[in-house]
Order: C-alpha cells, then structure tokens, then sequence
C-alpha cells in the first residue's frame, strides 16, 4: 500500500493494537492468536485483514506477520498514548495556567506531577522543597516567595554555599523588600545570589543541578498557594526549561542597588 488515511490508521491502531502488539513478538497463525488473546476467530481474523490493508501485516502462508511499517506505527502508537497520559496526569496542575502560556510538550514527557489534594495540600510544597534540598545550583523565573520558599533558599544559599540566578515578579521583589529584607541583604552581599525583576509571569520555571543531574521544575500556583509542581530530568525537557528561562532572563532588568541595602 502506497499511503493511507492517518484517521484510518489510528482507528485501526486504536481498536486492533492487542494483535499487532502479539504480532510484534513474532509471526502467529490465526488460531494462535484466537487461543492467546480469548477472542473471536472471526475477529481475529477480521483484526488481520484491517491489519494488513494498512500495511502493517503481512501473511505468509497463512502465518501473520508485523511489518516494518507496522513496527514503527506501533512504537510511534504508544509514545503518543504514553504522551496522553502524561498530559492527562499534569492536566490539574497546569489548569491554572492561561492557554497562551509558553509551554512545550517535552516537559511532560515522563514527567513527575504532585498536586496539592483536599486531604494533603502541602504535597507540592514538601515535593519542591526536596528538590531545592538537593540542588548545588539554581537557575530559574519564580512568581511567589512563601516563607517556607525563602526560608529553604536562605538557608541553603548562605549555610550550604549553593548559587543561585533568579528571576522574579515584581509583586514577589516588593514581598522580599518589604518582609524579608534582612534576608535579601545578606543574600545579595554573597557572590552566589543574583536577582533580577520583570513584570510578570505565568508560572515559576527553575532548573536545579543535582549531584545526579539537572531537573526542570514547574511550579504552578492559584491565588497565591502552590498547587501543582512538575519535574522532569530528561534531556529534552531541561533544555527547554533552560531556553525559557533565558527568554525570559534576557527580558528582566537588575534591581535597583538602594534595593538591597539595608536601610
């Protein structure tokens, strides 16, 4: 077959994906396949014909065999499931975000989600508060500054000598100048700490260098409480984190100096 209907394929992916699943195992008979799969011959058999008028089976005297087409529409099947079902998973932690909200896909590709429930809303803040526990450095755009946020950021930037390059809202400078200026003092007079302001953002986006490795965190929030965090350590997702977080940098301005000095 030269081309098809992608709807096709994907009705046929969707509904016949057990036999090709079993074919990919190895070439099977008719009644092999009737017997392993606790299903019909006739749909067995129907199942091999929609198969193999896409391209994805052929049958060699009279054993069924998977393609190399349908190998990889099989493979590209179930990265597009497993995809779904990361969205689907991340989809109560994003709702908050606006729909125009920068955001690429990689970043929920195999992805950790926690999100804050009835029974337990601090789980987000006890997930990221890990992460930062972990880090030797980070980098990232931030839209809150909750006292346990900055309590752990103090801590670990002036005790543990961790570095780190934020940027954040202006709402969230005016909160650390007003009610955290002591820390913000000490923490802008290490070489270890930068901050840098611009006008808004959707979400916070950081990157954390680990002993084990970069991980990209999302953190999302709804009148001021963090209600979903989002992790990721695979390639494609921290490269993505890190482009937006310079997008977003190269937009930001220095705070003023008289900001930081204790008054």
């Amino acid at each position: 077959m030269v081309g098809f209907d992608p709807g096709e394929v994907f009705d046929v992916l969707t509904s016949r994906r057990e036999v090709l699943v079993s074919l990919s195992e190895g070439g099977k008979k008719p009644a092999d396949l009737t017997t392993e799969l606790g299903v019909s011959r006739s749909t067995i058999d129907r199942s091999i014909r929609e198969l193999e008028g896409v391209g994805f089976v052929d049958v060699v005297d009279g054993v069924a065999h998977t393609t190399l087409s349908g190998r990889m529409a099989l493979s590209t099947y179930n990265r597009f499931v497993a995809q779904l079902d990361d969205i689907g998973e991340a989809a109560s932690a994003l709702e908050s975000l606006p729909p125009d909200a920068p955001f690429d896909s990689v970043m929920l590709d195999g992805c950790d989600v926690v999100v804050a429930s009835d029974s337990d809303g601090e789980q987000p803040l006890e997930r990221l508060t890990s992460l930062l526990e972990d880090a030797v450095s980070v980098r990232g755009c931030v839209v809150a500054a909750l006292p346990s946020q900055v309590e752990v950021y103090y801590r670990r930037i002036v005790d543990d000598d961790v570095s780190a390059e934020l940027v954040a809202t202006e709402d969230v400078v005016e909160r650390l100048v007003t009610a955290y200026r002591p820390q913000l003092v000490e923490l802008c007079a290490t070489d270890s700490f930068s901050l840098r302001s611009i006008a808004s953002l959707p979400y916070s986006l950081l990157v954390v260098e680990r002993p084990t490795g970069p991980v990209a965190i999302v953190e999302t929030y709804s009148s001021r409480t963090l209600v979903g965090v989002v992790s990721n350590d695979r390639p494609d997702a921290v490269a993505w984190a890190r482009s937006q977080i310079d997008r977003w940098a190269a937009a930001s301005t220095p705070l003023p100096f008289s900001t930081a000095r204790e008054e």
